[in-house]
């Protein structure tokens, strides 16, 4: 379980330490052809229970290397039928628990974020936001 302590929980939402690398499918094919891997990069994450899939700014995604693989239209409060990028990512969390998604690039206008989680990562554990305490957890369990 990872529990993060904020002050000003209310003003920044539940960001949460990460790192972003690269796809333990893309990790292999690197190796198998001896490249060199990316190493993994530390961002900041916002925890959006309002977005379906997790997104990483579009810096991240070059800096990594990342292989495009798809097209997606998503929809936000302020604009329909956006077109992203899509890459397959790992992010890290706490204690070495890392997780694989298929994420979006899009731009992220929230200072100092670089990455959303979103459902699709939530979906794999238990997250509890204590407003009166300024402090929120997201259980993973034991995977």
């Amino acid at each position: 379980m990872i529990t993060i302590e904020n002050p000003q929980l209310r003003e920044t939402g539940p960001i949460l330490p990460i790192r972003v690398g690269v796809s333990e499918a893309e990790e292999l094919a690197l190796r198998r052809v001896g490249n060199l891997v990316p190493e993994s990069i530390p961002a900041n994450a916002l925890i959006d229970t309002g977005s379906g899939r997790s997104i990483i700014q579009h810096q991240l995604a070059q800096t990594l290397h990342l292989t495009p693989v798809g097209v997606v239209e998503f929809d936000t409060p302020a604009s329909v039928d956006v077109s992203a990028v899509e890459y397959y990512a790992r992010f890290w969390l706490a204690g070495g628990v890392s997780f694989e998604s298929k994420v979006m690039e899009a731009p992220l206008p929230v200072p100092k974020v670089r990455a959303l989680i979103g459902r699709d990562i939530l979906a794999l554990g238990i997250l509890t936001y204590d407003g009166k305490g300024r402090r929120f957890s997201f259980d993973f369990g034991t995977r």
